[in-house]
């Protein structure tokens, strides 16, 4: 980047312009999917055990101690209490 650019090719002698690329755009964590939005969705509405359900088949399913943990969460808004089944 500090040298001045080329004008012509070394080896044909035909011009050249310099391109520049972005870098790459790296996203941290895991991606959103549907069921995410679908379950954030539910919250919203206060339909707690229905995003409890959902969070927790999706965690069954994809092994995402998130969805895990949020799936408990939302079962304790919906009323139910895991405290005494919890190890």
């Amino acid at each position: 980047m500090t040298e001045s650019a080329l004008t012509l090719c070394p080896q044909c002698q035909n011009p050249i312009s310099r391109v520049l690329f972005a870098p790459a755009v790296v996203i941290k964590g895991s991606p959103v999917t549907q069921t995410d939005r679908k379950i954030k969705e539910y919250e919203k509405e206060g339909k707690w055990s229905h995003a409890a359900e959902l969070a927790d088949k999706e965690a069954e399913k994809t092994k995402r101690e998130d969805l895990k943990t949020r799936a408990l969460e939302d079962y304790k808004k919906a009323g139910y209490h895991f405290d005494k089944y919890d190890t």
